[in-house]
C-alpha cells in the first residue's frame, strides 16, 4: 500500500542529498533606514549530503554596501565606501558527537566587477527610488581569496531549551577576523546533523522544526576589504576606511522547518562598523526546498 502525500510530509526513512536555498538580506526587511551601509546581499546555496557525519555546501552571493548619504556625490559626508561583491564559497563540513567543525573557501571580486552597482542601479530606477550618486568613488577591482574555519558546540540541552557557542576564524584580502557566537533555541527542534542550525537540513529525519533561537555575536576585525579595498587597489582607491576593531551583532531568527520545505526571519542589529557611521537593523528571509 502506497502512504498517501500531504505537503510538507516525507518517508521519515529516506535520505535527502540535495538541498537548495534562497536567502536575502536587506535593510528594508528590517523596517528602518533604508540604502545604507550593508544595504543588500543575495545568496544562493546548495547542500549535498556525502554520508551521516559529512555534507558539502556550495554558495554564489552577491553584497552591495553604500554610504548612508548615498545620493551625495561629495566624498567628504561619507561614513562608509561605496561598495560591491560577487563570490563563490564552497566548504566542507563534518559532524561531531556535539557540534561539527567546517572549513570554506572563498573566491570572489570587489569592486565593478561585482556589478553591484547595475543591480543598486535598476533597482531604484524600478521602484522609482533616489539614485545612488557615488559609486565612481567605490573600492576598485580586485580578486578575493579567503578561507574560513568555524566550529559550533551544544554546550546544554534539556527538553526543549538549548545553548550554542560557535567560534570561527577567518583568514584572507576579503575579511580576516576571529569571533564568536553564544546563542540559545527555545521550541521544537532536532538533533544538530538534522537541523537548520547547521545551515542545512539534508538527511533522514522528517522530523518538523518549529523554534525561536537569539544570541550575540562577537568580532574582531583585523582587515575588511569593503572598507579598506585589497593591498592590489590600494593605490586606485578613492575612499578608503578603517574599520571599527569590535562589531557585534544581535538576533533574533524564527525558523520553521518541514521535511521538504522550511522558512526562517532573522531580525539583527549590528554595531558600527567605522567611526563615522552608526549601527543598523538589517533583516533576512530564508527559503530552501529539499529533496
Amino acid at each position: 500500500m502506497v502512504a498517501p502525500f500531504s505537503f510538507g510530509q516525507t518517508d521519515t526513512g529516506a535520505i535527502r542529498k540535495h538541498q537548495f536555498y534562497l536567502r536575502v538580506d536587506n535593510d528594508a526587511l528590517a523596517f528602518s533606514h533604508f540604502d545604507r551601509y550593508y544595504t543588500n546581499g543575495a545568496f544562493f546555496g546548495y547542500s549535498h549530503y556525502l554520508s551521516k557525519k559529512s555534507r558539502l555546501h556550495v554558495t554564489i552571493s552577491q553584497q552591495i554596501y553604500t554610504p548612508e548619504r548615498y545620493t551625495s556625490n561629495d566624498i567628504s559626508v561619507y561614513d562608509r565606501p561605496y561598495a560591491g561583491v560577487l563570490y563563490g564559497e564552497a566548504g566542507y563540513q563534518h559532524f561531531l558527537s556535539r557540534g561539527w567543525l567546517s572549513g570554506n573557501l572563498l573566491l570572489g571580486r570587489i569592486g565593478p566587477g561585482s556589478k553591484a552597482e547595475d543591480v543598486q542601479v535598476w533597482y531604484h530606477t524600478l521602484f522609482g527610488f533616489p539614485q545612488p550618486r557615488g559609486w565612481q568613488y567605490q573600492i576598485q577591482n580586485s580578486a578575493l581569496v579567503n578561507v574560513k574555519l568555524e566550529g559550533a558546540v551544544n554546550v546544554f540541552r534539556e527538553g526543549s531549551v538549548d545553548f550554542w557557542l560557535q567560534p570561527r576564524v577567518a583568514l584572507g584580502n576579503y575579511d580576516r577576523s576571529l569571533g564568536i557566537t553564544p546563542s540559545f533555541r527555545i521550541g521544537k527542534f532536532n538533533r544538530a546533523s538534522e537541523s537548520f542550525i547547521a545551515g542545512s537540513r539534508v538527511g533522514v529525519s522528517g522530523k518538523r522544526e518549529l523554534y525561536f533561537q537569539g544570541g550575540a555575536s562577537f568580532k574582531r576585525v583585523y582587515w575588511n576589504a569593503t572598507l579598506q579595498g585589497t593591498k592590489r587597489t590600494y593605490a586606485l582607491d578613492l575612499a578608503t576606511m578603517d574599520p571599527v576593531k569590535h562589531v557585534n551583532e544581535f538576533f533574533g531568527q524564527l525558523v520553521l522547518a518541514y521535511p521538504k520545505v522550511g522558512f526562517s526571519y532573522r531580525f539583527f542589529y549590528r554595531t558600527q562598523e567605522t567611526s563615522l557611521a552608526e549601527g543598523q537593523f538589517l533583516g533576512s528571509l530564508y527559503f530552501y526546498y529539499t529533496f
